[in-house]
């Protein structure tokens, strides 16, 4: 199943994320990897998770 989760960068939305992943689901991640807490951490578990950094101006993701 495809599943948007939205923040995934973040505590919650990284191992929900995670999860979904490990049972098989398909993730599509939305976070605007804001600067409340480090960003290389973000980026960081993006990166674990698969999911690649985009834009939401490129209309591809649209």
């Amino acid at each position: 199943m495809k599943i948007l989760v939205t923040g995934t960068a973040g505590f919650i939305g990284y191992h929900l994320a995670l999860k979904l992943l490990q049972r098989g689901d398909t993730v599509i991640g939305l976070d605007n990897i804001n600067d409340y807490y480090d960003v290389n951490l973000k980026y960081a578990r993006l990166n674990e998770l698969g999911i690649d950094k985009n834009e939401l101006e490129d209309n591809k993701l649209i």
